[in-house]
């Protein structure tokens, strides 16, 4: 029996080619891998720390950071060769001196002095370079190799040196310091500023700035600062900053981070009971009430609400709504207070860190200005003023004046439950809407209305102007107990009151469904003739379909032959 091959396009054949080509790959990168295997032990650094690339030695002696690793044979202690990386090819390393003494056993760190190497490699590490380099300037960094031993594989200590004409220098790298500092006074929302002070001041780089893990952006540092200004979070309270340096030439300047908190502040106004803003600081008498509105808690959290020096009363929680906000919580001055500097404390979640106050002093005096006019006036054509709620007629013209606005506001005017638009008002220098002009419309509903100027901004000041149409609904007689009672009941309220008789008998039932005459008749008749229409379609419909599946030969009664097509 011949065998035959397997085709080349088989799946065995393919597998088996894919796994010797992987095996072939993976025994490559294995002995490639051992042979540029050198462990790092860590840096030295020469002495003295620059020279002349001709002096042979480089430098009088070297000190490591660690110590070499142990010998195999404690007699036979490890030697030191001082090596450069060629930068074109960093596979080529070339020995160029060796220590005087061999590495030390059990001894980390260690200094050890230099001297020339043998041979072909006794050549200073200015020709080494030339070599690789046999035009041009030399100048550069390079990285010096320590290694414990000789070969590839033996494990080394770094260093870089930058080469300038023909000096070297050691490449030290010096640590750097941060200091972070952020603006104050910045509430929720506002410009914040943040300012980075690297030292040493020469060191050249960057620094980014985070928040949470968070970039914010990063900044160069000039003459040893670096700034951004920000956004404040929406939420007020202490926050956390941190700014990250990093050197352009990293070889000569480390990382640093510094950290710095920031107290964003609240966004808090107030007003009177009346709608009126207040100043900072504002003097409130005993059972003064204010609205206060509080931007910058987190949002659905609680907010303990207290007063300094305490009055003994206890006050409601506040809740902020989706914006974090705090809407014209309404705080009475309590009997007890003292009189004198008073704060009221909103605090989120109790904590005191995070806190936003109302200031204000406290006076036992009634109210400073009682003399101050209403908020709104309202007269007729002839300048009678009006009393409140007042009832005007279709087409009437009167004069509203309105105040507590913001100087120079546009105020809007709406019409509860009105399509129809109004004029815009404009306050003057003191806030005040000045004989505004309104004219009832003359398809307005009798009844109760309510207009309403408000300011153009957001919580901003608004003022109500309730007015009455229209003449006030009277009750109706109640019926008698003979208009209700006996043989006449239907008649009198199905056929007179309701329209039972005259709609539902004259006019078909179609706007007699609440009679007690033809109404009812009529509304039967319908129903019946519904009925026998349905039956109808129903009946046409089963016969069709008794015809359509006789004629496929899918049914068939006695004496018949079924039909398949």
């Amino acid at each position: 029996m011949n065998q035959r091959l397997a085709h080349l396009r088989s799946p065995v054949a393919l597998l088996t080619c894919c796994a010797l080509l992987c095996a072939a790959l993976a025994g490559i990168v294995a002995f490639s891998g051992r042979a540029n295997a050198a462990t790092d032990l860590g840096k030295f650094t020469l002495s003295p720390s620059s020279g002349n690339i001709l002096t042979n030695p480089l430098a009088e002696s070297v000190t490591t950071s660690g110590g070499c690793p142990d010998p195999a044979d404690p007699a036979a202690p490890h030697s030191l060769n001082l090596k450069v990386v060629n930068p074109q090819n960093t596979a080529v390393q070339t020995s160029f001196a060796r220590g005087v003494e061999k590495a030390p056993i059990g001894t980390a760190p260690f200094t050890v002095n230099l001297q020339p190497h043998i041979g072909a490699f006794r050549k200073p590490l200015g020709e080494v370079l030339r070599g690789w380099t046999p035009e041009g300037s030399l100048d550069g960094v390079y990285t010096l190799l320590l290694a414990c031993g000789g070969g590839t594989e033996a494990p080394v200590f770094q260093a870089r040196i930058r080469v300038t004409g023909d000096t070297w220098t050691l490449l030290q790298q010096q640590a750097t310091n941060v200091s972070l500092t952020a603006a104050t006074g910045v509430p929720v929302k506002g410009d914040l500023k943040l300012t980075a002070t690297v030292q040493p001041q020469a060191a050249a780089g960057s620094v980014e700035f985070k928040t949470g893990g968070t970039s914010l952006g990063k900044a160069d540092v000039t003459d040893g600062k670096a700034e951004l200004t920000v956004k404040a979070p929406a939420v007020g309270g202490p926050h956390q900053y941190e700014a990250v340096f990093t050197p352009d030439d990293p070889d000569a300047y480390g990382e640093s981070r510094g950290t710095a908190p920031a107290n964003i502040g609240y966004l808090l106004t107030a007003k009177d009971a009346e709608g009126n803003a207040l100043g900072d600081n504002p003097t409130l008498s005993i059972g003064k009430t204010v609205k206060i509105t509080v931007q910058g808690f987190t949002p659905g959290s609680t907010v303990k609400v207290s007063q300094s020096p305490a009055s003994g009363a206890t006050f409601q929680d506040a809740t902020p709504n989706a914006e974090g906000t705090i809407v014209d919580y309404a705080f009475t001055v309590p009997d007890r207070t003292i009189s004198g500097e008073t704060s009221l404390y909103f605090d989120e979640g109790g904590s005191a860190n995070k806190r936003a106050s109302f200031d204000f002093t406290s006076t036992d005096e009634e109210d400073p200005d009682p003399t101050d006019p209403a908020d709104l006036e309202v007269t007729d054509e002839d300048g009678n003023t009006l009393d409140e709620n007042p009832s005007l007629e279709p087409g009437q013209t009167v004069k509203i004046t309105a105040r507590g606005y913001t100087e120079d506001a546009t105020v809007t005017v709406t019409l509860a439950e009105s399509e129809e638009t109004f004029q815009d008002a404009t306050a003057n220098a003191e806030g005040t809407v000045e004989e505004y002009e309104f004219t009832v419309p003359e398809d307005i509903a009798d009844g109760d209305h309510v207009l309403t100027l408000a300011e153009d901004k957001t919580d901003g000041h608004s003022v109500d102007f309730a007015f009455t149409t229209g003449e006030e609904p009277t009750e109706s007689p109640s019926p008698s107990e003979s208009e209700t009672s006996g043989d006449d009941a239907g008649t009198g309220n199905g056929g007179t009151d309701s329209g039972g008789t005259d709609s539902g008998g004259a006019a078909g039932g179609d706007t007699g469904g609440t009679g007690t005459g033809g109404g009812s008749m009529a509304s039967t008749g319908a129903q019946v003739g519904a009925i026998g229409l349905t039956a109808l379609a129903l009946l046409c419909a089963g016969a069709a379909l008794v015809i359509h599946m006789r004629r496929k030969g899918l049914l068939a009664f006695d004496g018949d032959t079924p039909q398949h097509h």
